[in-house]
């Protein structure tokens, strides 16, 4: 499903990347980047909020085509430094402020790459930030026309990450959280995908995934990412001799006790071998018996 959506076969208005400080999701975004320079012919604006635009440049094929824009917000990102020299009111770097002022924004189609989400948080606040993803997604901005948004975020440097994570979540079409290698991973990065489809569905799978030299992905579905290595005896041993520990009376069975249960057999449990059943009935000392025929009476 990840090579999917990064080929763009399951298409998606905003795709979120969440990384974190044990695995940088840098690499995964730079092959969403090269495979929409290489094959969509709609232009590609790339947003430089944490990377210098000549970083990426360097990393990326074919980044000097023309319908290829990068947009410098690393370096000064609220134009304090621009605005300064000329004497003039500063002015935001935000995702539509951007979009607005570049010549190359047309009403066509185009994709939109946001490097990291955590700097526009910082200068412009969560709520704005949020609000501005909304409205390209859902194409509320008149001389706008944005088809996809993919955005890089942060876990740990993402401010009230424990409450700003959710709200993303919710509004990503697609959700892709990148977690370090284990030893199930062949020592790959892992990537859990959420995908909403749009008849309501939701997808999940986890696979792992490495981007080679061109920043081609490659992906695989892991089948034990979640599953620990099974217990040994030893081990269960070890358990049962720690909770012995920790209490004052006996919790295990002993061999003895464990033969003794196994050969147990409960009330409904037995089976009758006979072919056929009986009745058997016990009259209780209680009862009132009376051997006379009740129908004896009748004209029959």
């Amino acid at each position: 499903m990840l090579l999917n959506i990064v080929t763009g076969k399951q298409p998606s208005p905003l795709v979120c990347i969440q990384d974190s400080r044990q695995q940088n999701g840098i690499r995964l975004l730079k092959a969403f980047v090269q495979h929409r320079i290489d094959t969509n012919k709609k232009h590609v604006h790339i947003m430089c909020y944490e990377h210098p635009p000549a970083k990426l440049k360097n990393v990326l094929k074919n980044s000097n085509a023309d319908h290829v824009h990068f947009h410098d917000c690393f370096s000064d990102p609220r134009e304090w430094f621009k605005n300064l020299e000329n004497n003039t009111r500063a002015t935001d770097t935000d995702i539509i402020t951007v979009l607005q002022r570049s010549p190359a924004t047309t009403t066509e189609d185009c994709t939109v790459i946001v490097d990291s989400f955590s700097p526009l948080v910082f200068n412009y606040g969560f709520m704005r930030s949020y609000c501005a993803l909304h409205s390209l997604v859902l194409k509320l901005i008149n001389g706008i026309n944005v088809s996809e948004i993919i955005c890089l975020m942060h876990e740990d440097t993402l401010p009230f990450s424990h409450a700003a994570l959710p709200q993303l979540r919710h509004l990503a079409t697609a959700y892709i959280e990148i977690t370090a290698p284990t030893q199930s991973s062949n020592g790959n990065p892992i990537a859990s995908t959420i995908y909403k489809k749009k008849s309501g569905r939701v997808l999940k799978e986890v696979e792992y995934y490495s981007v080679d030299s061109e920043n081609r992905l490659k992906a695989e579905k892991l089948t034990s990412a979640f599953a620990g290595p099974a217990a040994s005896d030893q081990e269960m041993k070890d358990d049962d001799d720690l909770l012995a520990d920790l209490t004052t009376f006996k919790l295990s069975l002993g061999q003895q006790e464990k033969q003794a249960r196994s050969e147990l057999v409960l009330p409904y449990l037995r089976m009758n071998k006979e072919k056929g059943g009986k009745v058997f009935y016990q009259p209780d000392a209680a009862d009132d018996w009376d051997e006379e025929d009740p129908d004896d009476d009748l004209d029959v």
